[in-house]
């Protein structure tokens, strides 16, 4: 299974300690410069979370400590599209804050597609999930394959989401998840389309529980 551990190289190790200790640590949704290096938030920004852990379709438990309001729209265009990479920890000590006793064998980023992955130069769920790891003493892993190039889900019906992941995501060839509790890892709870279909796909490979972790929800 080792050969499914998502890792990061050294170098990347390298210059997030050298930023560590360089650059602020600053507040997630402002910006704000703030004096405890372990904060995410500064109190001008301190806002009720708003949790939403409850049973959906394939999927036993939610974990996510956001609505996706404003101020948390912000953050992820600038960590999903503007290639703040670094937002990755800040929001997974948010997630942790909220949610700290989550627990499982895996981790399992929600796969991007190689084409959309290399337009986008990362895929978030994965920085997400590394962060995590971290945190939760979990390891994370890369398990799951995007087989299509599937459109965006968000203009879509019920019944047209359904056929556009329809065989479009996998769990890779000699990942064993038979038995095994496995955490989903995401950005953004949207429609919940794309976490179903992969709930859905590793409980048909033997997995015995799924839960899903992201920072907001639609």
């Amino acid at each position: 299974m080792n050969n499914f551990m998502l890792k990061r190289s050294r170098a990347t190790d390298a210059l997030r300690a050298v930023y560590s200790v360089i650059y602020p640590n600053k507040c997630l949704f402002c910006r704000r410069v703030m004096d405890d290096k372990q904060a995410f938030v500064c109190l001008n920004c301190e806002f009720e979370i708003t949790s939403d852990e409850h049973y959906v379709e394939n999927l036993n438990w939610l974990y996510i400590p956001y609505v996706y309001g404003d101020e948390v729209q912000h953050v992820v265009h600038r960590f999903k599209y503007g290639g703040a990479k670094a937002l990755a920890k800040p929001m997974a000590r948010a997630i942790y804050s909220r949610f700290p006793d989550v627990y499982g064998d895996f981790l399992l980023p929600v796969p991007l597609h190689p084409n959309r992955q290399r337009d986008r130069g990362f895929n978030q769920a994965s920085e997400l999930a590394l962060e995590l790891s971290l945190l939760l003493k979990i390891p994370a892993m890369d398990g799951l394959s995007r087989l299509r190039d599937t459109e965006k889900q968000f203009h879509l019906s019920r019944e047209q989401r359904a056929s556009n992941l329809a065989d479009a995501i996998g769990v890779k060839q000699g990942f064993d998840v038979v038995g095994k509790r496995i955490i989903l890892v995401d950005d953004v709870f949207t429609t919940g389309s794309t976490a179903v279909e992969c709930a859905k796909v590793l409980k048909s490979a033997g997995a015995t529980h799924v839960d899903l972790i992201a920072f907001a929800r639609a």
